[in-house]
């Protein structure tokens, strides 16, 4: 196995990816953006295309113009530009989407004060989860998003809300997208039970995936 399948180098992984705009992300922003909305590292545009049909209106921005140039052939209202200067009004849209963008950049204060600017209801944001690893590493497991060589940002729920609070008053971080640790390994009939128990909530898991934020302007 090559050294880029274990440690990849995601920054132009959507040239050649479909389909992989998030139900849980776009569930998550159906139940909480306003009619406008700003996608704020919107790489290759599927989650506004996505969003489009659902009725909001949405406009892209992206620093990789190889992205920018593929979102607009598929239609979306997309531009060229850094998430730390954009060239949009105050107030321009209703909210503004960070979606996994957060762990990538060098100055995430600086992004989240433009999204702030350029926002009228919300900023909703996620990223990689990098609590409990302690949990994990017994058994002898990470994050995958650990291996990603461009990620210079590492959030734990404390950490978000530290990063948030400094531009924001109200808001909300929730840990999402459980890790069922307790049917590892376990033989079929067995893991389909202990699967069960998650769903009907008897089993519950401190180990969540992804990190998902509300901040009210």
């Amino acid at each position: 196995m090559r050294d880029n399948h274990i440690f990849r180098d995601t920054r132009d992984w959507y040239l050649e990816k479909e389909g992989y705009a998030s139900p849980l992300l776009l569930d998550f922003a159906t139940q909480n953006a306003g009619k406008t909305i700003l996608d704020l590292g919107c790489a290759t545009g599927e989650y506004c295309i996505k969003l489009e049909k659902m009725g909001f209106e949405c406009t892209g921005v992206d620093i990789n113009t190889q992205y920018v140039e593929i979102a607009r052939k598929n239609g979306v209202n997309a531009v060229v530009a850094s998430g730390d200067d954009l060239k949009f009004a105050d107030d321009s849209f209703d909210t503004v989407l960070l979606f996994e963008i957060l762990e990538h950049v060098e100055n995430p204060q600086n992004l989240l004060k433009e999204a702030k600017r350029v926002a009228k209801k919300n900023v909703l944001i996620t990223v990689p989860n990098c609590g409990q690893l302690s949990q994990l590493s017994q058994f002898n497991l990470t994050y995958e998003h650990l291996l990603e060589q461009d990620h210079v940002n590492f959030f734990t729920k404390n950490d978000l809300e530290d990063l948030i609070a400094v531009e924001f008053k109200e808001f909300k971080v929730k840990e999402g997208e459980e890790i069922k640790l307790g049917a590892l390994s376990l033989p079929l009939p067995l893991k389909i039970i202990i699967l069960g128990l998650y769903k009907i909530r008897i089993i519950k898991s401190n180990i969540y995936y992804r990190l998902y934020a509300v901040a009210e302007v």
